[in-house]
């Protein structure tokens, strides 16, 4: 997202303001050590929500009575400011324009300070619109108090938009704030959210399909428990329907047993006008018909049964027999050795070997013997697994058989009541009450009721299925994969890498965060795996100014503001300038303190006109290309550059030269 720095600084505790002003694009902030050239970094982080107070101690924390940066997003104008006493306040004002006169200590008034907590929430309105990223309720109701998961933060902007100086040509890590994995990982998450591939619909659009997955999923357990339901009853209700019928002398079933289970008192009602005297057929054999059958059905299924329980003994033989020859083998020793006497001729009194060696075969083979039966493993797991399951077997054929005796019993009951001269109308009474107390307790849904809410809960499924396919962020992180790595291929080979390394090929992923140059032969050489600082640094510089560049392209899309800090690149090259006390950057002032010769410095000059070059450059044609360029700052002792586009060097400095000043000057002492 387009944004920039009007200005940032310290209110002193006279009140009086030491203000650092930027513009849009390059901004360069030179000067010797000790200014607080590096504070800048700590001040802006500070004010955008740190709750770390780092800003590094001396003059500048000496003096500071309140922090604060004017900036602009997205063509809304705020200030931000912090008070260095850590009581957790943060101050958050909005403008109708730059208005630079305004700021003084009376500017920032109580009113305007909130908690940091809700002054990060009013920060993060001015790039993103989300309150729920959760994917999954169910996921959040397994967390502590049923919490949200952490919602994007500006804190998390901060690792796009930071390279400190421990950390811009760092081998080791590329990101400010990824030590930590909790924050890693939370802007690993979020990406896609500051990328713009989804939005706070996506996330409901995700908890709606996760909520009808679990509703058609309990609806199908509906289904199947009604069916396991349903085949129950069906046990049970079907011999006294058929009973009944029997008796009445029906040869065919006026009412099928599913239309009774699927409607129970609609059929009690039919039975009603079915199960009259008038309707009794006399002469029928229906009943003794169904005798016969369930007498042949009680021979075959206790055929069946016997079965299953001679197989059962067989069984229980084996395994004891097994649990036999499995003591009898632990208890075996082995034959160490065979004796047997010398074979020896009576006449010439020759030993003969033949025998002996016998003996050695046998002794071999024995022992090879008892070494087998060692090693026999046990099968009683199998055993005793087959035995379980015919045990099932006889459990469920016992019951089939003791519901087919129960039927037959009840016919030849009948017919005892008919042999006392007792009314046949009497037996079915009896018979069809036993069957409406069976339908009474059913408890079945409506089958019907349940398939058109399974339906309807599908149907919506699809719905929003098809939603949801809008964002198909993994395609969209895939191709932002592309554009950064064809980015980073253009701006990396403008910057001098070592020999073993070109043409530089580096490739990143939105997906792990991770940094590799791509050989030729296909190997993948990370950042920490590199040598040298320069290349540490240009692949840290590449990188940003490439995620940067592909932030631009998105335009309002992307919540990242567009804004990079890079505080000492070229420390790389003069690391012995951390004691720069000079009133001028020039050469005799890098002999002094770096002790090279000329050419050394000369080449290390260049490489670095050459970073300030590329950086001038990067920001003309990201601004051509997009309508605006990422604003960068960069803090360092190089000055007085010669720039390969033809840009002066001043004009990036702007007025903050601090050779003879810093950002706050120490009272001299009288």
């Amino acid at each position: 997202m387009k944004a920039y720095i009007h200005e940032m600084g310290v209110i002193d505790k006279i009140g009086e303001a030491h203000t650092v002003r930027f513009k849009q694009g390059l901004n360069v902030v030179t000067g010797k050590s000790s200014t607080g050239k590096s504070a800048l970094i700590e001040i802006f982080d500070y004010c955008f929500g740190s709750a770390e107070y780092t800003v590094p101690k001396g003059v500048i924390t000496d003096s500071a009575a309140l922090y604060y940066i004017y900036l602009n997003v997205n063509d809304q104008d705020i200030v931000l400011g912090r008070s260095p006493d850590g009581d957790n306040r943060a101050f958050f004002r909005r403008e109708d324009g730059y208005h630079p006169e305004k700021i003084n200590l009376h500017y920032f008034v109580k009113s305007h300070f909130r908690s940091l907590s809700d002054f990060k929430k009013h920060v993060r309105s001015l790039f993103l619109d989300i309150d729920d990223v959760d994917d999954s309720l169910a996921a959040r109701e397994n967390r502590r108090f049923s919490a949200k998961a952490p919602t994007p933060s500006i804190r998390s902007f901060a690792s796009f938009m930071l390279q400190h100086q421990n950390l811009v040509a760092n081998k080791h890590a590329l990101f400010y704030r990824f030590d930590e994995k909790e924050k890693r990982d939370q802007v690993i998450e979020h990406t896609k959210i500051f990328l713009g591939l989804v939005d706070q619909k996506f996330f409901h659009l995700s908890q709606e399909r996760e909520r009808l997955t679990i509703e058609m999923n309990r609806i199908k357990r509906e289904q199947e428990n009604n069916g396991k339901l349903a085949k129950n009853q069906q046990q049970k209700i079907e011999p006294v329907l058929l009973h009944l019928y029997a008796a009445m002398g029906f040869s065919e079933n006026p009412i099928s047993l599913q239309d009774i289970l699927r409607h129970p008192q609609d059929a009690k009602a039919k039975l009603e006008k079915i199960i009259r005297p008038e309707n009794i057929v006399p002469l029928s054999d229906a009943i003794t018909q169904r005798h016969l059958k369930l007498q042949q059905e009680l021979s075959i299924k206790t055929s069946s049964l016997r079965k299953l329980q001679r197989h059962r003994g067989l069984i229980k033989q084996h395994i004891g027999e097994e649990e036999i020859f499995v003591t009898q083998n632990a208890n075996r020793t082995s034959v160490e050795a065979v004796q047997i006497a010398k074979s020896v001729c009576p006449f010439c009194h020759t030993e003969h070997e033949q025998l002996q060696q016998s003996a050695q075969y046998l002794q071999q083979a024995i022992s090879k013997l008892s070494n087998n039966l060692v090693q026999v493993k046990p099968m009683r797991a199998k055993f005793e697994s087959s035995l379980v399951q015919v045990q099932r077997e006889i459990e469920g054929l016992s019951k089939e058989v003791f519901g087919v005796a129960e039927q037959i019993t009840e016919i030849e009951k009948s017919e005892k009541i008919l042999n006392e001269k007792k009314s046949l109308y009497e037996s079915i009474l009896n018979s069809k009450a036993n069957l409406y107390m069976l339908l009474d307790s059913l408890n079945l849904a409506d089958d019907v009721d349940v398939e058109n809410r399974l339906k309807e809960a599908r149907k919506a499924l699809q719905k929003i299925e098809l939603e949801l396919k809008k964002y198909d962020y993994k395609d969209g992180l895939s191709k932002a994969d592309d554009s950064v790595n064809a980015m980073m291929k253009e701006i990396g080979a403008r910057f001098e890498f070592e020999d073993s390394y070109k043409p530089i090929n580096l490739h990143f992923s939105f997906e792990t965060f991770d940094l590799y140059h791509l050989t030729p032969k296909g190997e993948k050489i990370f950042l920490r795996s590199m040598g040298s600082g320069a290349n540490w640094l240009y692949c840290h510089v590449t990188l940003f100014l490439a995620l940067h560049k592909y932030f631009a392209s998105l335009g309002e899309q992307c919540a990242i503001p567009s804004i990079l800090f890079l505080d000492q690149p070229t420390q790389v090259y003069f690391p012995s300038f951390k004691f720069d006390k000079s009133d001028k950057f020039d050469k005799d002032t890098i002999k002094n303190l770096e002790h090279r010769d000329d050419r050394q410095i000369d080449d290390d000059m260049a490489a670095v006109e050459n970073l300030f070059s590329q950086l001038s450059i990067y920001c003309t044609k990201t601004e051509q290309e997009y309508g605006f360029s990422p604003q960068i700052i960069v803090t360092d002792h190089a000055d007085d550059l010669k720039l390969s586009d033809g840009k002066k060097f001043e004009t990036f400095v702007n007025n903050n030269r601090w050779r003879n000043r810093g950002l706050i000057d120490p009272v001299p002492i009288e």
